[in-house]
């Protein structure tokens, strides 16, 4: 006697715990904090315009020099200065910190440190000087 297989429930239940599988992946996904950057589209239109600024330190040898001591960052540009800096903490962004920078005669800027957290942080200068516009960045460790 020959029994026959009903393999129409065998197709359903595989469907449906594939159906399942999917489903919950699904709710997973959506469910994963956004670590998408809000002003991504923003940053990305004005990457020319940063690349310019970063070719033009090159070009006049305008890079600043930059030391630390007694918890002072000191930095030394090539003439006056006017514009930002910014001291960002790579693991955690919460202690980023924005600085405006004007310097003196001498095109020196002192920066206190006495609320920064030691340890390594990535500085980016945004400055104008002579009527042009310059980007410079650069990694450091602050003991």
């Amino acid at each position: 006697m020959i029994k026959h297989i009903n393999w129409g429930k065998g197709i359903v239940i595989g469907m449906l715990a594939f159906m399942s599988y999917i489903v919950a992946m699904g709710v997973a996904m959506f469910r994963q904090p956004d670590d998408v950057d809000p002003h991504y589209y923003e940053k990305g239109l004005a990457f020319n315009a940063d690349y310019d600024k970063e070719k033009q330190v090159l070009s006049d040898k305008a890079q600043p020099s930059i030391s630390i001591n007694n918890n002072i960052l000191l930095v030394k540009f090539t003439g006056l200065v006017k514009g930002t800096a910014d001291l960002k903490r790579p693991d955690d962004g919460k202690m980023d910190k924005h600085i405006n920078l004007e310097s003196n005669l001498a095109g020196n800027v002192n920066i206190p440190l006495t609320d920064v957290k030691p340890g390594r942080w990535q500085l980016v200068f945004n400055w104008e000087s002579n009527g042009k516009k310059y980007l410079y960045t650069k990694e450091i460790f602050i003991p």
